[in-house]
């Protein structure tokens, strides 16, 4: 279990230790990275960093929230910006492939006892996540609608489908991995394949008066 932190005391010190941690995080994934390592990074003693963050854990969680929440951002932004539901759809799922890209850089978890524990540390987190995400698609779905671009009577029901199956064609070219993380190669194949999927779903949705 994570113990409590202390990130509400001094805001600019925390945002500090997270932007360094995911620069290691990054670099060199979840396993190979160290306290110590962060510690030393920042120039603050051990004992400093563990009163912010009282385990790596707490801290890999709180760089994903950070990375989560630049995501949402981006969407919320880019999706803002366009005037065709299709290409808000597109542009999601696009952003989405670089997120996923990212987490798995941060983590690159093996297939160990370990991974599952953190794992089961994150489950709110990615609850929270999934939330978030299936109403920013749903949001697209409504304005779809109600444009007369797209047919959809059980939006939220769709919306969660959508959302399932990228998360699962995204897995499934890790889930026989020893080692969570992709290959520029393997990426590029993921990338159209969701994409190519993405197009029959969109085109599944269209009104039929609409080319």
């Amino acid at each position: 279990m994570v113990s409590t932190t202390h990130i509400g005391e001094c805001p600019e010190k925390t945002s500090r230790i997270i932007e360094v941690a995911q620069n290691r995080f990054g670099l060199y994934g979840f396993e190979k990275t160290t306290m110590n390592e962060i510690a030393s990074d920042l120039n603050i003693s051990k004992g400093s960093l563990y009163y912010y963050f009282p385990d790596k854990e707490s801290l890999y969680i709180a760089v994903i929230q950070k990375e989560h929440d630049v995501f949402i951002h981006l969407v919320t932004e880019k999706i803002a910006s366009l005037s065709d539901p299709a290409q808000m759809i597109r542009e999601y799922v696009n952003i989405r492939l670089s997120y996923f890209h990212t987490l798995l850089n941060l983590s690159r978890f093996r297939h160990n006892n370990n991974m599952w524990e953190l794992h089961s540390m994150m489950h709110q987190q990615w609850a929270v996540f999934k939330i978030q995400e299936e109403g920013l698609i749903a949001d697209v779905l409504t304005y779809g609608v109600k444009e007369a671009f797209f047919e959809i009577e059980n939006i939220h029901d769709i919306a969660e489908l959508l959302l399932d199956i990228i998360k699962g064609l995204s897995m499934s070219l890790v889930k026989n991995k020893d080692i969570f993380y992709l290959e520029d190669t393997e990426y590029d194949k993921l990338f159209k394949k969701i994409n190519l999927f993405v197009e029959m779903f969109i085109k599944s949705l269209k009104r039929q008066h609409i080319s």
